[in-house]
């Protein structure tokens, strides 16, 4: 007959190392899980931004329109007044003001509060015109929006 000796001890430590076991997998996997829920929240949160302020600026450049109504032209020293106004339903900012005729072009940097809707802006730029040397007047706003016209000096 053959006797087999059957040890309680031994079951015990089997049942406490896979419980152990089982609880060190849960705690990685919970705490994987976590940091992936938590990087891709601030990745979307990131993104989500992004899109939205590409969208806003986009969609504000379509409601920028600036008409350019009146230059005229001053002597002693010469010099251009530019008038415009805003037919636009948000304010607009000029950045830059550029005239160029047949043989040059002058880049204006401009610094305005801004032109609010319906309001007008009037520009005094010192330039040296030439009567009959027509200039191409180019406006340029903070959003990139650029509003052209020709004139010519007396």
């Amino acid at each position: 007959m053959i006797s087999c000796q059957y040890d309680d001890n031994m079951k015990t430590r089997k049942a406490l190392s896979s419980i152990i076991a089982s609880a060190i997998l849960l705690t990685a996997t919970t705490m994987i899980g976590t940091g992936m829920v938590t990087w891709s929240n601030s990745s979307l949160s990131s993104y989500e931004t992004a899109l939205s302020n590409t969208f806003s600026t986009n969609v504000n450049k379509l409601s920028e329109n600036l008409s350019i109504e009146n230059v005229w032209f001053g002597s002693n020293p010469k010099f251009l007044n530019v008038t415009t106004t805003n037919i636009g339903t948000i304010g607009v900012n000029v950045t830059n003001i550029s005239l160029k005729n047949s043989t040059t072009t002058t880049d204006i940097p401009f610094t305005h509060s801004g032109i609010m809707p319906q309001k007008q802006n009037s520009a005094k730029i010192m330039y040296n015109w030439q009567s009959g040397n027509p200039i191409q007047i180019t406006i340029t706003t903070a959003r990139g929006t650029i509003f052209t016209t020709q004139v010519m000096p007396p």
